[in-house]
């Protein structure tokens, strides 16, 4: 075999590509991935507020009419206070510790004919004159970077309306 022939002011640079890719990839494989893992544990507590919320609602639109005008231990109607309690545990391991998760709940009654939204209370829901018509769920926090564990700003904010079919 002949060795290959040079061509004129070429010096032998085999293998400087091989070795600056060895210094950049690592550089842009940080910049690439990084980002997206943020994304992704932002996705995941979304999706996870998201379900709670949605859970609660669907619990609400169809908790049977006892449940809605019984009063529970803390002054609500119990399947107000369950409902809650579905949201919590759900959001238990999403949420960083010591954060609590609130979600606002309103109701829908139909008075004389025109809806009014409130927020949902005992008084209202035993009222012959108000019709429970819908609940409204919402949460809202804002998201902890879970590899830092630094508030980035950025609201998670889901909300599920649904009718009320209880019996």
């Amino acid at each position: 075999m002949r060795p290959r022939p040079k061509s004129t002011g070429r010096r032998d640079d085999h293998g400087a590509v091989a070795i600056e890719m060895a210094f950049v990839l690592p550089i842009l494989t940080l910049f690439l991935t990084f980002p997206s893992i943020v994304l992704a544990f932002y996705c995941r507590q979304y999706s996870a507020a998201q379900k709670a919320v949605h859970d609660a609602t669907l619990y609400l639109s169809t908790a049977p009419r006892v449940e809605v005008v019984t009063s529970g231990p803390d002054g609500n109607f119990a399947a107000l206070t369950l409902a809650r309690k579905i949201v919590e545990r759900e959001m238990a391991g999403i949420v960083p510790a010591g954060a609590t998760v609130d979600p606002a709940i309103f109701c829908t009654y139909q008075v004389g004919g025109s809806p009014m939204t409130k927020p949902c209370t005992i008084t209202y829901t035993k009222d012959v004159n108000h019709t429970l018509y819908q609940f409204d769920v919402s949460l809202g926090f804002s998201y902890t970077n879970p590899l830092t564990g630094s508030d980035t700003g950025l609201l998670i904010s889901p909300y599920a309306p649904a009718r009320y079919v209880g019996n």
